[in-house]
């Protein structure tokens, strides 16, 4: 009894030790129609919400466990959840993930017979002929061709300026839309470059001091956009070279 006691603790722990295991991905992502790899990918932890992004080579590199969840998501593509298969033992993996394209359902659009807006406008503004007084040469009866009264505009103005004018101001807003929508696009793959999961992961520094680093070493966006995992590690690298001799010397000591 007393070594059946032994055996299932050991079991149990070993199962526990087995599922708090950290194993290393290393992966490749690509397009499962054209085969290409797919660039700025967010791999996302779920359970930590910590993640990392795809290099321009569609590679990325993260850490979980078999309990864990990585949540991929690119712009037009559909998202992809990556887990573990119980059977896995080793603490190092490398995969490839095929990530199918997404289809967008696009609103209907109005079909005008115009070449483009300029050209509609302008036919607007010409339909604003201006109706002669009186009509010359055949008089058809039933019709009245004699003077016409003047009619004052409303409180609205000209319905056709209206509709012009509102046509415009749509196109304007879209346009503002989409640009705000890839301002956001291209925050979020900054910070999933660069972040404080990601300082520590490359410096080793502890929690409390992750912070004060990233406020010395500043990575500019113009850098971070384009950059490499590669290169940000070397740019992280230089700048905690400069931090250590900061915080470390006599001067910093004293105060």
């Amino acid at each position: 009894m007393k070594y059946l006691v032994i055996f299932l603790f050991l079991a149990a722990f070993s199962v526990s030790y087995s599922q708090d295991k950290k194993i290393e991905i290393t992966g490749e992502i690509i397009n499962s129609e054209t085969k290409e790899p797919v660039p700025y990918v967010h791999v996302v932890n779920e359970r930590l919400h910590l993640g990392t992004t795809s290099n321009t080579q569609g590679r990325f590199w993260i850490t979980m466990e078999k309990q864990d969840t990585l949540l991929l998501s690119a712009i037009g593509f559909e998202k992809f959840a990556f887990t573990l298969k119980e059977e896995v033992t080793t603490d190092k993996l490398v995969v490839t993930i095929e990530m199918n394209t997404s289809t967008m359902e696009l609103q209907p659009v109005k079909v005008f017979a115009y070449r483009d807006e300029e050209a509609l406008k302008r036919a607007l503004i010409e339909t604003k002929v201006p109706l002669q007084e009186q009509q010359r040469g055949i008089q058809l009866p039933g019709f009245y061709y004699g003077p016409t009264k003047a009619v004052k505009p409303s409180a609205f103005g000209n319905p056709i300026s209206f509709i012009a004018s509102k046509f415009s101001r749509e196109v304007k807003e879209q346009k503002k839309l989409k640009q705000y929508q890839q301002v956001y696009d291209y925050q979020e793959i900054i910070k999933a470059k660069y972040n404080q999961a990601v300082v520590m992961e490359l410096t080793g520094l502890p929690e409390e001091k992750v912070e004060e680093f990233m406020e010395f070493c500043k990575l500019e966006d113009s850098f971070l956009g384009p950059a490499s995992e590669y290169e940000i590690a070397v740019a992280v690298n230089k700048c905690m070279v400069d931090f250590s001799q900061i915080t470390l010397s006599p001067d910093s000591i004293d105060n």
